[in-house]
């Protein structure tokens, strides 16, 4: 009887037919000047380690002393994480992210973003996240803002702290949820300013509109943004109102208030009910500066479900309000769609962000404010170090590894679909599967 279990041959194997992973792994480069490990090597070697799910580079180093994934990865001996370090630091970008764009490319061409789709649409969401922060440690591309905390002697003092952020773009519709860009922001801007830059790549980078509805949040409901996603580029938008958005949020609240929600129903999903009331309105100016009219949609939900208070199950209730302006046409897009649209915002941070932070070791800090890092010649033609770029080449790496596993669980995988594995115990049997491979034997000399 064949085993039930996932192996790295049949793992690469479903890589490099479906995805060419050895033939992108050829192509990428470092700063280093005939190095013994190839990049080729160093970009396999992570892009296991983040499929098996390593926490650190100090246990990828371990591994590496294996001599089956030394072998499978391509690399003529073992090596060590300062080795990782030391290419990684100057490692470059351009191929990483033409790897994960010509991934995504080919999970379209494959239909796997065809499952889930709203009316026939494909639906992304864009947000930001705060990677990692620091008091003392930092680099020339960090981040910084002024933190008010206690000192060992419980007095409060003013310090700089030192960080890192980015804004990602997903798509949530389908099961496999892969990220299709990321930016990160530079020193003195907003987070609003790099998902504009962001936002502005997206169809360089894909040749055409890879999606058609776009879900932000209240940040990004600014003139600007709307005016290049759905005016120049020409996605449909669904975002969050809050409170900062002002006079559109008064306008709204003051005309839903004068008149019966236009539907009310209840609906039960995981043990809770909601009872929802939805009002849909179209005309209403987006800004002064800005009169275009746009659709608001406002949802009063009320969740029930049952709780533990003092050893006993009670019933508990909470009220929430839903605001969301939008672009759809409301003869297609009723008022329960665009509010469901609003709510799935929350993939992006529950299957995105959240995922790759608890079991991908996103906020691990990989390669920040390394100093060991290969030298070039600049035009004064003094030998200095390269740029930084190890957080970045780690983070598109990640996101390489987070696309493939995902596809090869939720869609290739028979066992996960037979015995409804999840993708953590799937990473955890190929993890198994290298401390099990017997060991390669050579002839003496």
């Amino acid at each position: 009887m064949k085993k039930q279990t996932h192996s790295l041959p049949s793992f690469s194997a479903y890589l490099n037919k479906g995805f060419d992973l050895r033939a992108h792994a050829a192509k990428m480069r470092d700063a280093r000047h005939a190095p013994d490990i190839s990049p080729s090597s160093v970009f396999l070697a992570l892009v296991h380690a983040f499929v098996f799910r390593l926490p650190s580079l100090q246990q990828l180093d371990v591994e590496l002393a294996h001599s089956c994934l030394s072998q499978w990865i391509g690399a003529e001996r073992a090596f060590r994480d300062d080795t990782l370090r030391y290419s990684l630091c100057g490692f470059d970008l351009e191929p990483l992210e033409a790897m994960l764009v010509d991934i995504n490319r080919r999970l379209k061409r494959s239909k796997a973003f065809d499952q889930g789709r709203v009316q026939g649409r494909r639906v992304a969401a864009l947000d930001g996240i705060e990677v990692l922060s620091s008091f003392s440690r930092c680099c020339d591309a960090c981040l910084e803002r002024r933190v008010e905390r206690k000192n060992q002697a419980g007095l409060k003092i003013c310090e700089t702290q030192y960080y890192h952020r980015a804004v990602g773009c997903q798509m949530i519709h389908s099961p496999v949820k892969s990220f299709l860009a990321i930016e990160w922001l530079r020193p003195g801007e907003g987070e609003d300013t790099a998902a504009l830059r962001l936002l502005s790549r997206l169809p360089e980078l894909y040749g055409s509109p890879f999606f058609d509805i776009l879900l932000l949040d209240a940040l990004y409901a600014q003139t600007p943004v709307l005016e290049l996603a759905h005016h120049q580029i020409g996605w449909d938008v669904v975002i969050t109102l809050k409170q900062n958005h002002r006079d559109l949020y008064q306008s709204a609240v003051r005309l839903f208030a004068s008149r019966p929600a236009d539907c009310t129903f209840s609906e039960q999903r995981d043990h809770k009910t909601y009872r929802v009331q939805l009002w849909d309105t179209e005309g209403l100016p987006f800004t002064f500066d800005n009169p275009e009219p746009v659709r608001v949609v406002r949802s009063e939900e009320v969740l029930e479900r049952n709780r533990y208070r003092e050893r006993k199950l009670t019933s508990h209730s909470t009220d929430h309000e839903w605001l969301w302006i939008t672009t759809l046409p409301a003869q297609i897009f009723s008022a329960l769609v665009v509010r469901q649209l609003g709510h799935d915002r929350w993939k992006n941070e529950n299957n995105g962000w959240m995922d790759l932070t608890r079991h991908w070791a996103f906020k691990h800090g990989f390669l920040h404010a390394c100093r060991h890092r290969p030298k070039h010649i600049n035009a004064s033609g003094q030998r200095v170090e390269v740029p930084n770029r190890g957080l970045r080449a780690v983070t598109f790496i990640l996101l390489i590894a987070f696309a493939l596993s995902s596809n090869f669980v939720l869609r290739h995988s028979k066992l996960v679909r037979r015995y409804h594995l999840t993708a953590v115990a799937v990473a955890r049997q190929l993890y198994r599967w290298i401390s099990k491979a017997p060991p390669s034997i050579r002839a003496p000399a």
